[in-house]
This record gives C-alpha cells, structure tokens and sequence, in this order.
C-alpha cells in the first residue's frame, strides 16, 4: 500500500469554474452553420421528453471562454419544450465543430481528429465500462455521446450529453489541481488505462490512426515548434539562471521529432495502454457531494488518443495540471498512487499479460521522455497564460496579427514560476538529452 508522503496536503482546496468556463453572453453564436439546426436535436428530445409538443426556443452559445478551448468550436445548444400541460421544460446539450479558419479545417481532417474522438467515445470507451460491470464494478470514464441516426455530419460534429446538468465543473487551469484532485485523476487513468489494456486481449488491437496524436505524414507543425522555441529561449532569462540550458533547448527542438505525430512503437515487451492523449486540467471535469467533497472524476476531449505507453498521460498531466507546490515534490509518490491502482485495475479486469512494476513505469517515463520539452515549451505556456479574447489556436501558431499573444504567453509570471523549477528538474533527469 502506498503512503501518503504529506497527508496534510489532502485538505487543500481547489478553485473550481462553477459555470464550466462557460461564456455568459446572451448572444447566439454568431458563425453558427447551417445546417446546426433545432431538427438535429429532436431524436434527443424525444428521449428526455418523450411527449413533448414543440420546441419554444433554440439557443446556441459558444460553451467555454476564449482560451479554454483551442483545436476545435464547442458549442452549448440550449433547447425549451412545451409539454402538453403547456409547462416549459429546458435541456441543453454539447456540440462540438471545426473552428471557422480554413487552414485549421485542412489540419483537423488531415490529423483525423473527429474520427479518432468518434471512435473512442462511440466504441472503445463503452466497452471499457462493460469490462469493467462484467467485474461487478461501476466505473463512468466521460459523458455519453449522442448518436444521430445517419451519418451525413460524421467527421465534423459530435453531440454530447452536457455534464454541466449534473453539476461536474473544471477546475481553474492556472491554479493547477491539489493533491485529492490530483489522485482523483490518476486513479481514473489507471482506470482507463487497465481497461484499454485489457480490450487488447479480449477483443481486437487499435486502429492505427491510434499509432499517433495527430495522424499526419507531413509535419505541419515544424515552423511552429521551431518559433516557438525561439520565443521560449528568448525568455529564459526570466525563469531564472538557466542560461546554461540555451544551446541543450535549442538542440532539442531542431533535432527532436513532434511527439504528437511521432508513431508510437507498439512494442510487446512493452506494456501499452490507450492513452487519453491530452490529458490536462480543461479535459478533466469533477463532481461533487453536497459537503463539498469530490465525488466522481470525468475525462473529456479524446481526440488525441494514442496508442502506447502510459508514460505519455503521466507525463503530459503531471507536468502541466498539477499545483506547482506538489507537482515535483511529490512526483515519485503520484507514479506510485497510479502504479497501485493500475495494478489493482488490471487484476480485477483480470489482465492476462504481465503487469508492469513500479520499477518498469519509472523506466517507461526516462525512455519516453522526449514529451518533457514539448510539454515545457509549447502546452504550459497555453494552460498557464491568462484568459483573454485573442487566445485562440490562430494566435498561438499564425502570423504577425499573434505576436503580442504569444509574447504574453511566455512572459507570464506563472510560466517564469514553473520554469524555475521545472527546467532543472527534467535536465537533471536527462530529458533535454538528444
């Protein structure tokens, strides 16, 4: 059993976004298509509301405020019934659809995005909970996804059921999660992950568009990448005196591979999971008891799923979403919570492979830390910048009208804060090492 090396860190409160970073103009969506129409949503209503006689309104609003959402448009769509009492009767549900910009259209359907994240939530996450009831036990990964009967939207729009009806809200991204959230979390990813470990075996192997975050061929990121680091270094005399990691950065981004397009090695020897892909604080939503404690933990936004070594979520979701007062000094006891549970997972799923010791999670996370810079230099600077209304994804990788976004990003205190630390840390542990 492990123990807690602080438990006095238990009792820490976490902000929450009590709306779900929800955007409270009144104003529809301006850009709304077409073809988004109250239609689309009657099979739905007819489910919630089996006898109700009309639909009295029909809203749709950009669900998150600009920079919690980046890759794709999420939309609420907010819908009152007449029942035939003549009572009114409201629901709403989550739309998700490609952004405006027809550049970002062109990558979205070169990456697969909506296919994979259709895949996982219509497929693969379903038959994670039945695994999971066919051991007797209850376990809810993320929202239900909504199905239309045919198929003419598939590949770029998803309806999910709105968990901010049951109250699940995100927690401030700057904030990053304490230590309850923080376990919360991986407990859910072992989860996730004994799961998807286990469907191998009993049923069939992923696709391969799962072999990759971002199915491509062609780096379509590289001048990206390669600004900015420039930028990252151009800063680092604000993240303390790490002038002596300058040429280590900068070797790093021109010779190491984009670990969103890197293919995943599918390696036998090796234990492989499905990987959330993009597991950090704005896909993670919690629900809580009426005292305020933390009731259940949901994951949402699969459409970086890939498949490969736990190692991958570890990194990505203890680098990026966790306070930065136990995000290192706790480091070696989180690999360790989530190692027991996994393993606990994988044995009530009854795993047939050979289950992973500590010893063997600690190895995967040196071997697959080519994540590290990339986390460092390119996510925290998104998740930790403060919310305005020029964040959004063509600020972060386009042109000069960008510039001062990107600026501000990376001269944020809190990103000069995590550095300081954060940088030495991972040099220390080799991973600025090509």
């Amino acid at each position: 059993m492990v123990q807690n090396s602080n438990g006095d860190l238990q009792n820490e409160e976490i902000k929450t976004n009590g709306n779900n970073n929800q955007n409270n103009n009144n104003d529809d969506f301006a850009d709304k298509p077409e073809w988004l129409t109250q239609e689309l949503f009657c099979k739905f209503l007819k489910k919630d509301f089996p006898n109700f006689q009309k639909i009295t309104k029909f809203n749709v609003k950009r669900a998150v405020a600009a920079g919690e959402n980046f890759m794709t448009t999420l939309l609420r769509i907010h819908l009152e019934v007449e029942m035939p009492d003549a009572s009114l009767k409201s629901i709403s549900y989550m739309v998700k659809i490609k952004p405006n910009t027809q550049q970002l259209q062109n990558m979205i359907e070169e990456w697969q995005i909506f296919e994979k994240e259709q895949a996982t939530y219509s497929k693969y996450i379903p038959k994670f909970e039945e695994l999971y009831s066919q051991a007797g036990k209850d376990i809810q990964f993320a929202p239900k996804l909504l199905q239309l009967d045919n198929d003419e939207h598939n590949g770029h729009l998803l309806i999910l059921e709105d968990l901010r009806l049951r109250q699940f809200k995100n927690a401030t991204r700057q904030l990053g999660l304490d230590m309850e959230h923080t376990k919360a979390v991986l407990e859910k990813a072992a989860q996730f992950h004994a799961a998807s470990a286990r469907y191998v075996e009993v049923m069939e192997d992923y696709p391969a568009m799962y072999d990759q975050c971002l199915v491509a061929d062609k780096d379509l990121f590289e001048e990206h990448r390669l600004n900015a680091g420039k930028l990252f270094r151009d800063n680092l005399h604000l993240y303390g005196d790490l002038e002596y990691l300058r040429e280590r950065l900068k070797t790093c981004v021109e010779t190491q591979s984009d670990p969103y397009q890197m293919k995943s090695e599918r390696n036998p020897a090796e234990f492989t999971v499905l990987n959330h892909g993009d597991l950090w604080v704005n896909n993670i939503m919690f629900q809580y008891n009426e005292d305020g404690s933390l009731k259940e933990t949901y994951f949402i936004d699969f459409q970086l799923g890939r498949y490969g070594s736990p190692a991958q979520d570890l990194q990505y979701f203890l680098f990026s979403s966790t306070n930065i007062e136990i995000k290192l000094k706790h480091f070696d006891y989180f690999i360790a919570y989530y190692h027991e549970k996994l393993v606990e997972s994988l044995k009530l799923l009854k795993f047939e492979g050979k289950i992973p010791s500590l010893r063997d999670i600690h190895t995967a996370l040196y071997k697959h830390d080519y994540w590290a810079y990339t986390i460092a230099t390119n996510l925290m600077p998104v998740i930790l910048c403060e919310s305005r209304e020029d964040a959004n994804i063509d600020n972060v990788i386009g042109g000069e009208e960008g510039n001062e976004f990107r600026q501000a990003m990376y001269t944020n205190k809190r990103l000069a804060e995590s550095m300081k630390f954060l940088l030495p840390w991972m040099d220390n542990r080799g991973a600025f090492e090509v």
